[in-house]
């Protein structure tokens, strides 16, 4: 068996474009700059995903906005038992410098990392493009998520039954692909000014795939397969959405506070699955159960906002026994603060308050936007870490990151656009 760097087996899991989860993605660069906060302070085009209502805004600008990012978060010693079990397989197969790792405490012990019932890799990549004109915007986005999930022979945990290939240990591959194409519109109340209320109609087309990738095995190559063998079906999907701008009602109250809340997904839409799934138990749909998410923000000076957002539900993951439920804050100053140039500077936290232990994220950002264009990046990462590999290397990552970059070009808007609506 041709001998494959642990670090190739476990980025070709990554490579994939597809996963399956419930929990909220943090779609456009301001929002993860500013701990995953967006509900409350969306502008734009891309306002239709974080808060439909904040479409209506009068300050809200038109144009064109195209998001895109990338995450991943491991739990438990998911790739360090994979890795190991890997590593060791090819020794047990082979006559070569690594021959040295193929015993029985070498395989009991990445077997005992790798059988874990929250262990799991999560991934998840998305794409955007959002046209907003006045109240009204059409967008289409696709939303990738992945998951790694071991599944552990120990019947089969010696050195001759590694050598023999008789070892079935693998990573259960689950994904779901979603194309979101929809439009967004949103209005003020005429009989309550400052509120506003907003939804997203939506068609999804989901392409849910299952595949098993065993560790004793060079089948990453053969994951083609996963995304050929996935089942594509279509469902409808309703956000809702609602902001208060509370200076428009009450233009006493000092630093623009503004409080929103977005249901996406409310009708739970139901995608089928695979023959291979259905074949191995699992049930007949996977589900993209609805989630809600608060959000809440303050502007002290024009150039300084501050926002903070709340998972209101408790999500479900794609690794069993491992749930989401995200608070974020975070802080923007903006450099320049005028629609000709302005160049913003973002900070956050992020933290999930669902799963026991988990560590506080840092969040930060910049942009830089100069007459329409605008550019973002953003990125957020965990200062924990988690081994990835001990049998030949000691390697470690940082247990969750993301990255993300938005491109746009925007027209009208501005915090002078809306009446009543006064900057301190």
């Amino acid at each position: 068996m041709m001998e494959r760097t642990s670090l190739v087996f476990v980025l070709s899991l990554l490579s994939a474009q597809a996963g399956y989860a419930t929990e909220w993605h943090v779609l456009g660069a301001r929002a993860m700059g500013m701990g995953g906060a967006g509900v409350a302070v969306s502008e734009g085009p891309i306002g239709a995903y974080w808060n439909p209502a904040s479409l209506g805004r009068q300050e809200s600008p038109s144009g064109v906005q195209i998001p895109a990012d990338v995450h991943a978060e491991l739990t438990g010693q998911f790739l360090e038992g994979a890795n190991d079990v890997h590593d060791i397989a090819n020794a047990c197969q082979t006559t070569g410098p690594n021959v040295g790792l193929c015993t029985q405490p070498n395989i009991d012990s990445a077997l005992t990392k790798l059988n874990d019932p929250s262990n799991g890799l999560r991934a998840d990549a998305a794409a955007g493009a959002h046209v907003k004109i006045k109240r009204l915007a059409v967008f289409v986005n696709n939303l990738g998520y992945m998951a790694g999930v071991p599944q552990v022979d120990l019947a089969n945990a010696t050195p001759a039954n590694l050598q023999a290939g008789l070892n079935t240990s693998k990573v259960v591959l689950r994904g779901l692909d979603v194309t979101e194409i929809g439009a967004g519109y949103g209005r003020e109340l005429p009989w309550l000014p400052g509120l506003y209320v907003g939804a997203d109609a939506k068609l999804l087309v989901g392409k849910a795939g299952y595949y098993n990738i065993f560790l004793n095995q060079n089948a990453p190559s053969s994951l083609s397969k996963f995304m050929n063998d996935a089942k594509t079906s279509v469902q409808p999907g309703l956000d809702l959405g609602a902001l208060w701008d509370v200076r428009r009602t009450l233009d006493f109250v000092p630093f623009r506070p503004r409080v929103g809340i977005t249901a996406r997904n409310i009708n739970n839409p139901q995608f089928a699955n695979p023959a291979q799934a259905t074949a191995a138990g699992v049930a007949g749909h996977y589900s993209l159960h609805g989630n809600a998410r608060l959000g809440a923000s303050l502007s002290p000076l024009s150039w300084w906002h501050l926002a903070m957002d709340a998972d209101l539900t408790r999500n479900l993951t794609t690794v069993s026994g491992v749930a989401s439920q995200y608070v974020g804050v975070g802080t923007e100053i903006n450099l320049g603060n005028s629609q000709r140039f302005n160049f913003p500077l973002r900070a956050g936290l992020a933290r999930n308050m669902a799963e026991k232990g988990a560590k506080t994220s840092i969040t930060g950002g910049f942009g830089v936007h100069l007459l329409h264009a605008m550019l973002d990046v953003s990125a957020m990462v965990s200062p924990a870490s988690v081994q990835i590999k001990s049998a030949r290397e000691t390697q470690k990552i940082p247990s969750n990151l993301s990255v993300a970059v938005q491109f746009g070009a925007l027209f009208g808007g501005g915090k002078d656009a809306g009446k009543g609506g006064k900057e301190d």
